[in-house]
């Protein structure tokens, strides 16, 4: 738990960006409970507030409340938002908050990251203001009294302060081919085993499972073609490298920045493994156990290329 806030800490510098292209958003995307909306047809019309977050977050979950005192505030001049990062998410956790902070809070669910992944954030909660534009004038990881101010100009229309801000575009990266022949790619987070294990004991087992299957696999396939990839969030070089000696692992695992790769193969959750043949999609694993089930099943799936 200490580590998530030391990381947190150290993303609180990246305070503010401008956004310098429109943003790229999907038509559509779900409302929690609710009917879908269009996110690109409400900014540039009035502005707009993201909050994003997560229920596994235990920051965000102790902004909740806050959140929904700014929403009751601010909701007639400020379009706001709940982003939920939609990552290893589900229904039954974010009702259970949503009641227990008595959310009224429109609760966006990102789809595949294509909304975060316009703003290159590296950890939840994470703070969105767009003025009236289109334009993001604020950005920020700290739920205090500057954004609460920035708020209330944001809500009078006026000049929010870009003091300091850096200008960026929009993050775009060239995707990377697929070999030839049969090949992995593999998802998963350097926190997901240890900072998961109170709040999700269940996923946090599945991503130490999953570790165990895909190295046997990788050990025992001579010339497998594996490509390994840990999220950028909560997440720094040195992070990768600890990660990759505490399991000992004999492959190398990149780091997915802006989680772009994630993005790329529609991934909803660590663990996810995904098998391909000269670049088509064959097979997908989200669940493993501890014994040889999913191993087997992961040496078949090979054996029938």
């Amino acid at each position: 738990m200490r580590k998530h806030y030391w990381l947190l800490a150290l993303f609180i510098s990246l305070s503010a960006s401008l956004q310098a292209k429109p943003l790229l958003l999907e038509n559509q995307y779900q409302i929690f409970e609710g009917e879908k909306t269009s996110l690109q047809a409400v900014i540039g019309t009035k502005p707009v507030y993201l909050k994003f977050w997560a229920t596994w977050c235990l920051e965000c979950r102790h902004e909740l409340p806050s959140l929904e005192q700014a929403y009751q505030k601010h909701r007639d001049q400020i379009a706001m938002f709940a982003v939920n990062l939609n990552i290893n998410e589900t229904d039954e956790a974010i009702k259970k908050l949503q009641q227990k902070n008595q959310l009224t809070i429109p609760i966006l669910m990102d789809n595949n990251g294509t909304i975060a992944g316009n703003f290159e954030f590296k950890g939840t909660p994470f703070h969105v203001l767009i003025n009236r534009k289109g334009e993001v004038v604020y950005t920020t990881y700290k739920d205090d009294a500057q954004l609460a101010q920035q708020l209330a100009l944001l809500a009078k229309n006026s000049a929010v302060s870009a003091q300091g801000v850096n200008t960026s575009t929009v993050h775009q990266t060239q995707a990377k081919p697929l070999p030839s022949g049969v090949s992995l790619v593999y998802f998963s987070a350097t926190w997901c085993d240890w900072y998961m294990k109170d709040i999700h004991p269940e996923i946090s087992n599945n991503c130490i499972y999953a570790q165990q299957a895909v190295d046997k696999l990788y050990r025992s396939t001579p010339g497998l073609q594996l490509s390994a990839y840990v999220t950028h969030l909560w997440t720094e070089a040195k992070d990768v490298e600890e990660y990759s000696k505490k399991f000992s692992l004999p492959y190398k695992v990149a780091m997915d920045d802006n989680n772009d790769e994630f993005r790329r193969f529609k991934v909803s959750g660590y663990p996810t493994l995904i098998v391909f043949e000269d670049g088509i999609e064959t097979a997908r694993f989200t669940e493993f156990d501890q014994g040889d089930n999913t191993f087997n099943a992961l040496k078949r799936a090979l054996e029938k290329h």
